[in-house]
């Protein structure tokens, strides 16, 4: 299982947890590439977790917008999921305060939403990053 974290340890903290690709390779691009996924999410008094797919190609996307952040500090970054299950704007604001946005659906399509927002520095998103590119080096997008 690979993590990927973006936040403080245990509070203001948003990780999700791939468990691996959802089904063995079949030669079709997009059932080859669903990924396994709870995301897990402490924002002020509210806690919670639910299980999810996403697309690999989703986060090696997210991986590649974070990393430009990253070198910049400044711009945006949004991240969504092909289930809508997981929705996030990363706000750099050009000297190393990163403000993520979140919207997260317990249920694709029909369930409860949460909207938060966390704050990072560059430090962070740096160990963030570093994390990130971990998870997509174990699950490649397979083509």
């Amino acid at each position: 299982m690979q993590q990927i974290a973006f936040g403080g340890e245990k509070h203001e903290r948003l990780e999700i947890s791939v468990a691996g690709y959802e089904r063995a390779a079949s030669g079709d691009y997009h059932d080859d590439n669903w990924l396994r996924v709870n995301v897990s999410i402490a924002a002020g008094a509210f806690r919670g977790s639910f299980s999810a797919t996403f697309q690999a190609a989703e986060l090696f996307d997210l991986c590649t917008d974070l990393s430009r952040l990253h070198e910049t500090l400044s711009g945006r970054v949004r991240f969504e999921t092909l289930e809508d299950q997981l929705s996030l704007e990363f706000i750099g604001n050009g000297r190393g305060s990163i403000e993520l946005q979140g919207e997260a659906l317990d249920q694709s399509g029909i369930g409860n939403k949460l909207i938060f927002a966390i704050q990072l520095d560059q430090t962070q998103l740096h160990q963030s990053l570093q994390s990130l590119r971990v998870a997509v080096a174990a699950f490649p997008v397979r083509t």
